[in-house]
């Protein structure tokens, strides 16, 4: 049997790189689905985060093997007992979902085999840059799961948080970066940098003339930013535990105006964004406090 499934996904796959229409990506905000799709497969990780916050697990054929890491430290327990997949045809085949939920990326064989073999919807979610884009994706997903008012609780949710950040503003607009030892930082038109300027702090990898790219101890000692931002809320251990031998002076400087964020919700758009923002304004104001004091 497994020989047998495997043999006509191939010839699904090979059939469906002749020219034909593909999926086309649902539009950002929409009706609810006339019915409810009751075995949704999502095979990207941010889809995986927001089907689980807005469907039972009763109605998930199964989400993507990245969700798990993720979800336990955003929300544990909630991909409990879910199955996983590895975005392959053969797992589109086998587990017959009636709801596909993907990224922009998704190839194009598995778009024509959705659409095209299987006759089964794949909602295309393009990834968020900020708070705007975040309500639009809820809503999308929202409306492609049939739950609308589920999505509109998540925005009101979201939108309370970071409300609640401007009860408290900072004392002043604190400099911050988010630095790993000196792989990518993200500027402009990214998610991290939405969550820093709602926080209430200025990312100085967006600030004009600044690009995205390498930063090296050089250029992050010569800035010399308010506060360092690291992932490390995911795994448990900070991006630079690896690199602090090699970064003693990053150590000296910063080893009290580092924190901490949850890579999940900094990578995706998600109501759980706004709580990384209202983290950051919290540790930024106990570091401004601190500095007050001294």
């Amino acid at each position: 049997m497994r020989r047998a499934t495997t043999a006509f996904v191939a010839l699904a796959a090979v059939a469906l790189l002749a020219p034909g229409p593909a999926a086309v990506a649902a539009p950002r905000a929409g009706p609810a689905a006339a019915v409810k799709p009751t075995h949704i497969m999502s095979m990207n990780l941010c889809t995986d985060l927001l089907l689980l916050q807005l469907v039972p697990k009763s109605r998930i054929a199964s989400v993507s093997y990245l969700a798990h890491a993720a979800a336990e430290q955003l929300m544990p327990g909630a991909d409990a007992g879910v199955p996983v997949n590895r975005a392959t045809a053969e797992d589109i085949v086998n587990e017959k979902p009636d709801l596909i939920l993907a990224g922009e990326y998704t190839t194009a064989v598995t778009k024509r085999l959705a659409a095209q073999a299987l006759h089964t919807p794949l909602v295309a979610v393009e990834p968020a840059d900020n708070f705007a884009d975040v309500r639009a994706v809820i809503r999308q997903v929202g409306a492609a799961v049939g739950e609308p008012a589920r999505a509109e609780a998540l925005v009101r949710q979201m939108d309370a948080t970071l409300a609640e950040i401007a009860v408290s503003p900072l004392p002043h607009r604190m400099r911050v970066v988010a630095w790993d030892g000196g792989s990518w930082v993200p500027g402009k038109d990214t998610m991290t940098n939405a969550i820093i300027e709602a926080a209430g702090a200025v990312n100085i990898a967006a600030l004009p003339g600044a690009n995205e790219g390498t930063f090296d101890v050089e250029r992050l000692l010569a800035a010399n930013p308010d506060a360092l931002l690291y992932g490390g809320a995911r795994t448990g251990q900070p991006s630079l535990q690896a690199d602090e031998d090699q970064h003693r002076l990053v150590r000296d400087l910063f080893g009290d105006r580092r924190i901490d964020f949850n890579d999940a919700a900094q990578g995706c758009g998600l109501p759980q964004s706004a709580d990384s923002a209202l983290s950051v304004h919290r540790a930024l104001l106990a570091l401004a406090g601190r500095r007050r004091a001294s």
